[in-house]
Protein backbone atom coordinates (compact mmCIF):
# COMPACT_ATOMS: atom_id res chain seq x y z
CA UNK A 1 0.00 0.00 0.00
CA UNK A 2 1.37 3.42 -0.99
CA UNK A 3 1.91 5.78 1.97
CA UNK A 4 2.52 9.51 2.42
CA UNK A 5 6.16 8.67 3.03
CA UNK A 6 6.39 6.99 -0.41
CA UNK A 7 4.84 10.06 -2.05
CA UNK A 8 7.24 12.35 -0.18
CA UNK A 9 10.22 10.32 -1.40
CA UNK A 10 9.03 10.39 -5.03
CA UNK A 11 8.33 14.16 -4.90
CA UNK A 12 11.53 14.98 -2.99
CA UNK A 13 9.70 16.70 -0.12
CA UNK A 14 8.93 15.96 3.51
CA UNK A 15 5.89 13.90 4.60
CA UNK A 16 4.51 17.01 6.33
CA UNK A 17 4.58 18.85 2.99
CA UNK A 18 2.54 16.04 1.44
CA UNK A 19 0.03 16.27 4.32
CA UNK A 20 -0.31 20.02 3.91
CA UNK A 21 -0.72 19.60 0.16
CA UNK A 22 -3.59 17.21 0.80
CA UNK A 23 -5.16 19.93 2.98
CA UNK A 24 -4.58 22.46 0.17
CA UNK A 25 -2.61 24.63 2.60
CA UNK A 26 -1.81 28.16 1.42
CA UNK A 27 1.63 27.75 3.00
CA UNK A 28 2.62 25.35 0.18
CA UNK A 29 3.47 26.87 -3.22
CA UNK A 30 1.50 25.82 -6.27
CA UNK A 31 4.70 24.47 -7.84
CA UNK A 32 5.26 22.14 -4.87
CA UNK A 33 1.60 21.10 -4.86
CA UNK A 34 1.85 20.19 -8.54
CA UNK A 35 4.95 18.13 -7.85
CA UNK A 36 3.28 16.28 -4.97
CA UNK A 37 0.07 15.69 -6.94
CA UNK A 38 2.11 14.31 -9.84
CA UNK A 39 3.89 11.89 -7.48
CA UNK A 40 0.56 10.75 -6.01
CA UNK A 41 -0.82 10.10 -9.48
CA UNK A 42 2.28 8.17 -10.56
CA UNK A 43 2.22 5.99 -7.43
CA UNK A 44 -1.56 5.56 -7.39
CA UNK A 45 -1.79 7.04 -3.90
CA UNK A 46 -5.34 7.26 -2.48
CA UNK A 47 -5.76 9.64 0.50
CA UNK A 48 -7.32 8.25 3.65
CA UNK A 49 -10.49 10.34 3.57
CA UNK A 50 -11.73 8.99 6.90
CA UNK A 51 -8.52 10.09 8.63
CA UNK A 52 -8.76 13.52 7.01
CA UNK A 53 -12.34 13.87 8.22
CA UNK A 54 -11.39 13.04 11.80
CA UNK A 55 -8.46 15.43 11.72
CA UNK A 56 -10.31 18.36 10.16
CA UNK A 57 -13.88 17.72 11.39
CA UNK A 58 -14.98 18.02 7.75
CA UNK A 59 -16.87 15.46 5.71
CA UNK A 60 -15.05 16.25 2.45
CA UNK A 61 -18.38 15.98 0.69
CA UNK A 62 -20.52 18.44 -1.24
CA UNK A 63 -24.31 18.30 -1.30
CA UNK A 64 -25.94 18.95 -4.68
CA UNK A 65 -29.60 19.98 -4.48
CA UNK A 66 -31.64 19.22 -7.61
CA UNK A 67 -34.72 21.28 -8.51
CA UNK A 68 -38.03 20.12 -7.01
CA UNK A 69 -39.31 17.34 -9.27
CA UNK A 70 -42.85 18.70 -9.44
CA UNK A 71 -43.41 17.15 -12.87
CA UNK A 72 -42.25 13.73 -14.02
CA UNK A 73 -40.69 15.38 -17.09
CA UNK A 74 -38.14 17.13 -14.87
CA UNK A 75 -36.39 13.76 -14.42
CA UNK A 76 -35.75 13.70 -18.17
CA UNK A 77 -33.92 17.02 -18.31
CA UNK A 78 -30.38 16.28 -19.58
CA UNK A 79 -29.03 19.39 -17.86
CA UNK A 80 -29.25 17.77 -14.43
CA UNK A 81 -27.18 14.74 -15.41
CA UNK A 82 -24.65 16.80 -17.37
CA UNK A 83 -24.03 19.28 -14.56
CA UNK A 84 -23.84 16.47 -11.97
CA UNK A 85 -21.19 14.74 -14.06
CA UNK A 86 -19.07 17.91 -14.20
CA UNK A 87 -19.40 18.59 -10.46
CA UNK A 88 -18.61 14.96 -9.60
CA UNK A 89 -15.47 15.03 -11.76
CA UNK A 90 -14.32 18.25 -10.09
CA UNK A 91 -15.00 16.73 -6.67
CA UNK A 92 -12.88 13.67 -7.46
CA UNK A 93 -9.99 15.91 -8.53
CA UNK A 94 -10.09 17.55 -5.10
CA UNK A 95 -10.65 14.30 -3.15
CA UNK A 96 -14.27 15.19 -2.34
CA UNK A 97 -17.42 13.13 -2.75
CA UNK A 98 -20.89 14.25 -3.83
CA UNK A 99 -24.22 13.62 -2.10
CA UNK A 100 -27.47 14.37 -3.93
CA UNK A 101 -30.71 15.80 -2.51
CA UNK A 102 -33.75 15.12 -4.67
CA UNK A 103 -37.45 15.42 -3.91
CA UNK A 104 -40.91 16.34 -5.19
CA UNK A 105 -41.07 19.70 -3.39
CA UNK A 106 -38.89 22.45 -1.91
CA UNK A 107 -40.07 21.56 1.61
CA UNK A 108 -38.98 17.93 1.12
CA UNK A 109 -35.59 19.15 -0.11
CA UNK A 110 -35.28 21.37 2.97
CA UNK A 111 -35.81 18.36 5.25
CA UNK A 112 -33.14 16.41 3.36
CA UNK A 113 -30.49 19.11 3.59
CA UNK A 114 -31.25 19.60 7.29
CA UNK A 115 -30.51 15.91 7.90
CA UNK A 116 -27.45 15.88 5.64
CA UNK A 117 -25.87 18.82 7.42
CA UNK A 118 -26.87 17.78 10.95
CA UNK A 119 -25.32 14.35 10.38
CA UNK A 120 -22.14 16.01 9.01
CA UNK A 121 -22.50 14.22 5.70
CA UNK A 122 -21.65 17.39 3.74
CA UNK A 123 -19.67 20.59 4.25
CA UNK A 124 -21.72 22.78 1.93
CA UNK A 125 -24.21 22.77 -0.93
CA UNK A 126 -24.54 23.59 -4.61
CA UNK A 127 -28.21 24.37 -5.33
CA UNK A 128 -29.13 23.74 -8.97
CA UNK A 129 -32.14 26.06 -9.10
CA UNK A 130 -33.50 29.39 -7.93
CA UNK A 131 -37.05 30.26 -6.94
CA UNK A 132 -38.89 32.88 -4.89
CA UNK A 133 -39.25 32.27 -1.14
CA UNK A 134 -37.25 29.04 -1.39
CA UNK A 135 -37.15 27.32 2.05
CA UNK A 136 -33.85 25.65 1.14
CA UNK A 137 -32.06 28.95 0.56
CA UNK A 138 -33.71 30.49 3.64
CA UNK A 139 -32.46 27.61 5.83
CA UNK A 140 -28.93 27.79 4.42
CA UNK A 141 -28.83 31.57 4.95
CA UNK A 142 -30.21 31.35 8.49
CA UNK A 143 -27.72 28.66 9.56
CA UNK A 144 -24.83 30.32 7.70
CA UNK A 145 -24.06 27.09 5.84
CA UNK A 146 -21.77 27.53 2.81
CA UNK A 147 -23.73 27.28 -0.45
CA UNK A 148 -23.62 28.33 -4.08
CA UNK A 149 -26.64 28.75 -6.34
CA UNK A 150 -26.47 27.74 -9.98
CA UNK A 151 -28.76 30.44 -11.32
CA UNK A 152 -29.65 33.98 -10.31
CA UNK A 153 -31.18 34.24 -6.81
CA UNK A 154 -34.65 35.74 -6.51
CA UNK A 155 -33.98 36.73 -2.88
CA UNK A 156 -30.76 37.73 -1.08
CA UNK A 157 -28.96 38.31 -4.38
CA UNK A 158 -26.33 40.57 -2.79
CA UNK A 159 -25.70 38.06 0.01
CA UNK A 160 -25.39 34.94 -2.15
CA UNK A 161 -22.61 33.44 -4.25
CA UNK A 162 -24.04 32.36 -7.58
CA UNK A 163 -23.00 31.24 -11.05
CA UNK A 164 -25.18 31.71 -14.10
CA UNK A 165 -25.45 32.73 -17.74
CA UNK A 166 -26.92 36.09 -18.67
CA UNK A 167 -30.34 34.65 -19.48
CA UNK A 168 -31.87 38.02 -20.32
CA UNK A 169 -29.14 38.71 -22.86
CA UNK A 170 -29.46 35.18 -24.23
CA UNK A 171 -33.19 35.62 -24.91
CA UNK A 172 -32.59 39.07 -26.39
CA UNK A 173 -30.01 37.48 -28.67
CA UNK A 174 -32.61 34.87 -29.71
CA UNK A 175 -35.05 37.63 -30.70
CA UNK A 176 -32.32 39.50 -32.60
CA UNK A 177 -31.30 36.33 -34.43
CA UNK A 178 -34.87 35.64 -35.54
CA UNK A 179 -35.55 39.29 -36.43
CA UNK A 180 -32.39 39.40 -38.58
CA UNK A 181 -33.89 36.50 -40.53
CA UNK A 182 -37.10 38.34 -41.24
CA UNK A 183 -39.31 37.21 -38.34
CA UNK A 184 -41.57 39.97 -37.01
CA UNK A 185 -44.04 37.92 -34.96
CA UNK A 186 -42.30 35.81 -32.33
CA UNK A 187 -43.86 33.84 -29.44
CA UNK A 188 -42.20 32.66 -26.20
CA UNK A 189 -43.16 29.14 -25.04
CA UNK A 190 -42.31 27.53 -21.69
CA UNK A 191 -43.23 24.48 -19.63
CA UNK A 192 -42.95 26.43 -16.37
CA UNK A 193 -43.86 29.99 -15.39
CA UNK A 194 -42.55 30.01 -11.82
CA UNK A 195 -38.79 29.46 -12.02
CA UNK A 196 -36.25 32.26 -12.08
CA UNK A 197 -34.75 30.98 -15.32
CA UNK A 198 -38.14 31.36 -17.02
CA UNK A 199 -38.56 34.89 -15.66
CA UNK A 200 -35.08 35.93 -16.80
CA UNK A 201 -35.51 34.52 -20.30
CA UNK A 202 -39.01 35.89 -20.75
CA UNK A 203 -37.88 39.37 -19.63
CA UNK A 204 -35.07 39.10 -22.20
CA UNK A 205 -37.64 38.22 -24.86
CA UNK A 206 -39.73 41.25 -23.88
CA UNK A 207 -36.73 43.57 -24.00
CA UNK A 208 -35.68 42.12 -27.36
CA UNK A 209 -39.09 42.57 -28.96
CA UNK A 210 -39.38 46.13 -27.60
CA UNK A 211 -35.93 47.12 -28.88
CA UNK A 212 -36.67 45.69 -32.34
CA UNK A 213 -40.18 47.20 -32.30
CA UNK A 214 -41.79 43.78 -32.75
CA UNK A 215 -45.15 42.55 -31.54
CA UNK A 216 -44.79 41.25 -27.99
CA UNK A 217 -47.02 38.46 -26.66
CA UNK A 218 -47.63 36.91 -23.22
CA UNK A 219 -45.72 33.66 -22.77
CA UNK A 220 -47.60 30.44 -23.50
CA UNK A 221 -47.47 27.53 -21.04
CA UNK A 222 -46.98 24.27 -22.93
CA UNK A 223 -48.55 21.35 -21.06
CA UNK A 224 -49.38 18.17 -23.00
CA UNK A 225 -51.72 17.07 -20.20
CA UNK A 226 -54.00 20.07 -20.85
CA UNK A 227 -55.66 19.62 -24.29
CA UNK A 228 -57.58 22.90 -23.96
CA UNK A 229 -54.39 24.93 -23.50
CA UNK A 230 -52.81 23.21 -26.51
CA UNK A 231 -55.86 24.09 -28.59
CA UNK A 232 -55.54 27.73 -27.48
CA UNK A 233 -51.85 27.70 -28.44
CA UNK A 234 -52.61 26.35 -31.91
CA UNK A 235 -55.38 28.89 -32.48
CA UNK A 236 -53.18 31.73 -31.25
CA UNK A 237 -50.29 30.79 -33.56
CA UNK A 238 -52.59 30.52 -36.57
CA UNK A 239 -54.73 33.61 -35.96
CA UNK A 240 -51.83 35.88 -34.92
CA UNK A 241 -49.60 34.78 -37.78
CA UNK A 242 -46.73 33.66 -35.56
CA UNK A 243 -43.67 32.70 -37.65
CA UNK A 244 -41.10 31.91 -34.94
CA UNK A 245 -40.91 30.44 -31.43
CA UNK A 246 -38.44 30.98 -28.59
CA UNK A 247 -38.73 27.85 -26.40
CA UNK A 248 -37.46 27.57 -22.82
CA UNK A 249 -35.26 24.46 -23.37
CA UNK A 250 -34.44 21.71 -25.86
CA UNK A 251 -36.66 19.01 -24.35
CA UNK A 252 -39.70 21.28 -24.42
CA UNK A 253 -38.74 22.34 -27.95
CA UNK A 254 -38.92 18.74 -29.18
CA UNK A 255 -42.37 18.32 -27.64
CA UNK A 256 -43.51 21.61 -29.21
CA UNK A 257 -42.20 20.49 -32.61
CA UNK A 258 -44.02 17.16 -32.30
CA UNK A 259 -47.27 18.87 -31.34
CA UNK A 260 -47.24 21.33 -34.25
CA UNK A 261 -46.19 18.59 -36.67
CA UNK A 262 -49.28 16.60 -35.73
CA UNK A 263 -51.32 19.73 -36.49
CA UNK A 264 -49.75 20.07 -39.93
CA UNK A 265 -47.25 22.83 -39.08
CA UNK A 266 -43.62 21.90 -39.76
CA UNK A 267 -40.35 23.31 -38.38
CA UNK A 268 -38.77 25.28 -40.01
CA UNK A 269 -41.05 25.43 -43.10
CA UNK A 270 -44.03 26.88 -41.21
CA UNK A 271 -42.50 27.83 -37.86
CA UNK A 272 -38.89 28.63 -37.01
CA UNK A 273 -37.72 27.63 -33.55
CA UNK A 274 -34.82 28.50 -31.26
CA UNK A 275 -34.18 26.98 -27.82
CA UNK A 276 -31.71 26.83 -24.96
CA UNK A 277 -29.11 24.50 -23.35
CA UNK A 278 -27.68 22.79 -26.48
CA UNK A 279 -28.30 19.42 -24.86
CA UNK A 280 -28.03 16.00 -26.47
CA UNK A 281 -31.66 16.47 -27.54
CA UNK A 282 -30.68 19.36 -29.84
CA UNK A 283 -29.28 17.01 -32.46
CA UNK A 284 -31.26 13.84 -31.82
CA UNK A 285 -33.95 14.34 -34.50
CA UNK A 286 -34.23 16.39 -37.68
CA UNK A 287 -34.59 19.26 -37.92
CA UNK A 288 -31.68 19.73 -35.51
CA UNK A 289 -32.32 22.56 -33.06
CA UNK A 290 -30.71 25.96 -33.21
CA UNK A 291 -29.90 26.24 -29.50
CA UNK A 292 -27.79 28.24 -27.05
CA UNK A 293 -24.79 26.40 -25.62
CA UNK A 294 -24.75 27.51 -21.97
CA UNK A 295 -21.25 26.08 -21.33
CA UNK A 296 -22.22 23.47 -18.74
CA UNK A 297 -18.60 22.47 -18.11
CA UNK A 298 -17.74 26.01 -16.95
CA UNK A 299 -20.96 26.34 -14.92
CA UNK A 300 -20.17 23.12 -13.02
CA UNK A 301 -16.46 23.78 -12.58
CA UNK A 302 -16.87 27.34 -11.31
CA UNK A 303 -19.72 26.34 -8.99
CA UNK A 304 -17.49 23.72 -7.40
CA UNK A 305 -14.56 26.14 -7.12
CA UNK A 306 -16.75 28.71 -5.39
CA UNK A 307 -18.24 26.29 -2.86
CA UNK A 308 -14.76 24.97 -2.08
CA UNK A 309 -13.54 28.52 -1.44
CA UNK A 310 -16.45 29.16 0.93
CA UNK A 311 -15.96 25.86 2.78
CA UNK A 312 -12.22 26.35 3.17
CA UNK A 313 -12.78 30.01 4.09
CA UNK A 314 -10.50 31.24 1.33
CA UNK A 315 -13.00 34.04 0.87
CA UNK A 316 -15.76 35.69 2.90
CA UNK A 317 -17.03 37.73 -0.01
CA UNK A 318 -20.00 36.63 -2.05
CA UNK A 319 -19.50 36.70 -5.79
CA UNK A 320 -21.50 36.65 -8.98
CA UNK A 321 -20.04 34.86 -12.00
CA UNK A 322 -21.60 35.08 -15.47
CA UNK A 323 -20.51 32.31 -17.84
CA UNK A 324 -20.48 33.17 -21.58
CA UNK A 325 -22.93 31.42 -23.93
CA UNK A 326 -22.74 30.64 -27.64
CA UNK A 327 -25.46 30.10 -30.21
CA UNK A 328 -25.26 26.83 -32.16
CA UNK A 329 -26.92 27.37 -35.53
CA UNK A 330 -28.63 24.32 -36.97
CA UNK A 331 -31.75 23.53 -39.01
CA UNK A 332 -34.73 24.83 -37.04
CA UNK A 333 -34.62 28.47 -38.21
CA UNK A 334 -35.21 29.73 -41.73
CA UNK A 335 -35.24 33.13 -43.41
CA UNK A 336 -38.65 34.65 -44.17
CA UNK A 337 -39.74 37.66 -46.20
CA UNK A 338 -36.22 38.53 -47.33
CA UNK A 339 -33.30 37.10 -49.21
CA UNK A 340 -30.62 35.45 -47.16
CA UNK A 341 -27.45 37.50 -46.88
CA UNK A 342 -24.48 36.05 -48.68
Amino acid sequence: MVTIKDVAERAGVSPSTVSRTLQDSSAISQKTKDKVNKAMKELGYVPNIAAKMLASNDSHAIGVVLPPMIKQERHSQPFNMEILTVINNEAKEHHYTVSIAIGPSASELEEQIKRMYAEKRVDGFIVLYSMAEDPVQKFLMRKQIPFVILGTPVNYENETTYVDNDNKLMARTAVDYLADRGHRNILFITDDQASEIYLERYIGYRIGTDLRELTRHPSFLFDKSEPSSLEKLLNFVQTEGITALVVIDDLTALKVMEFFSLQGLKVPEDLSLISFNNSAYASILHPYLTSFDINISSLGRISFERILDLIQKKTKDHSKVLVPFKLKERESVRYVGKTRKS
